[in-house]
């Protein structure tokens, strides 16, 4: 039986690496994610990390209207500039990333110390002017809080009388910053790939071959059907995990060249940590390839074949999309899906979060147990006469 099933494997392998441009693409792929991500790191790494230090331009509306705040905001790090007539739509189009309005009657209240105003006109749509905002409204707040416990003094009152609260902020975050939102978008990225890395093959050798009209010479050898599935699956799985491989590798790679420039990132993500979630994600690597494989049987042709796989890796990997965004608290049962089981226990394991051995039982079982279902679903497939002639 094994010397059958390795034949078959072997020659859907050798077909497979004859086809140097599927393989270089499906190789190609795993790069993307890293990529990606290494992209946003760059970008709002250096935007959030350069801040603090660099000067950023503030357009002003009425500037001699509070001459000794101007002068205040300059030592913040702000290069006023005259505004344009229209502030608002100016920040709307991108010209500026913030505006600031100070009133008519600034003045004249300002000296008879009563509150004026000043408008702070912003985008939040766009992470630069996010930034140029925050530090523009930190400078004023400043301002206002000097300015305060000033005036409080004159009058022979404590400053504090007017801070009911002294509020310290305590990171638990490690020092890690930002990185905890870049480590979560690798679970989505590797889920994809999973369902990506192989999905050629599963749909050549079965919709494939059957189109070009090659299936029913191969049923014709004396191996069983069941027999030739588990070398197709086989042969997916193959490639599939190599695909992941790649995957992480560019991961690491990417993480280590990224935490050595200045963008923000302390993280030290060892080998080990990247070859336990390489095995994490065995189970579901067979999940993956077992299914496509059911898919490619059942469908009518190629073309239908693809529309379903290719939009099957949308479905696993929108909780890890989700995740990146919205921290939830896992629960066991959680950890019994398919795919989501998976995405949670990376996401713990590149957070360096502590992992029960009873979380990684759960859903290594359950999604074993599922892939062990859906190979024996696929060998009654296999076994239908609609196997040949569907289509």
């Amino acid at each position: 039986m094994f010397d059958r099933v390795w034949v078959v494997f072997c020659k859907e392998v050798i077909d497979n690496m004859r086809d140097r441009r599927s393989v270089s693409l499906a190789l190609l792929y795993p790069f993307l994610g890293p990529l990606v991500v290494a992209a946003l790191i760059v970008f709002v790494g250096k935007s959030i990390t350069s801040a603090p230090n660099a000067t950023f331009i503030l357009p002003v509306q009425g500037e001699a209207n509070a001459p000794e705040l101007i002068e205040y905001i300059t030592t913040k790090g702000a290069l006023v500039v005259p505004a344009p007539k229209d502030p608002a739509l100016a920040v709307r189009t991108g010209k500026f990333d913030t505006a600031l309005i100070i009133s008519d009657d600034y003045g004249e209240k300002f000296d008879r110390e009563r509150q004026a105003t000043v408008h702070l006109v912003v985008d939040g749509s766009r992470l630069s002017a996010v930034i140029a905002m925050s530090r523009a409204l930190d400078a004023l707040r400043d301002y206002n809080r000097d300015i305060g416990t000033a005036r409080l003094e004159a009058r022979g009152l404590d400053p504090n009388l007017s801070v009911p609260l002294a509020i310290e902020q305590i990171n638990v975050s490690g020092g890690r910053n930002l990185t905890g939102f870049f480590l979560n978008m690798m679970p989505p990225f590797l889920i994809f790939t999973i369902f990506v890395g192989g999905v050629y093959l599963a749909i050549d050798t079965t919709s494939g071959e059957r189109e070009r009209g090659s299936m029913e010479p191969l049923l014709t050898n004396p191996v069983a059907r069941w027999e030739l599935m588990v070398a197709k699956v086989a042969a997916t799985f193959v490639f599939t995990a190599m695909a992941v491989a790649v995957q992480l590798v560019a991961f690491k790679v990417m993480f280590n060249l990224i935490t050595g420039g200045d963008f923000g990132l302390r993280v030290d993500l060892g080998f080990w940590l990247f070859a336990s979630v390489f095995l994490i994600c065995l189970p579901l690597m067979l999940f993956a390839v077992t299914l496509q494989v059911i898919i490619a049987t059942v469908t009518r042709s190629f073309k239908e074949t693809q529309t379903y796989l290719g939009l099957l890796p949308l479905v696993p990997s929108l909780p890890g999309l989700v995740l990146v965004f919205v921290a939830i608290n896992a629960h066991p049962w959680m950890m019994a899906i398919p795919t989501f089981g998976q995405t949670l226990l990376i996401g713990q394991m590149v957070r360096g979060e502590p992992l029960t051995g009873l979380s990684i039982v759960v859903a290594s079982g359950f999604t074993l147990a599922a892939s062990l279902g859906l190979l024996a679903l696929a060998a009654r497939l296999y076994a239908r006469d609609e196997l040949v002639f569907t289509g």
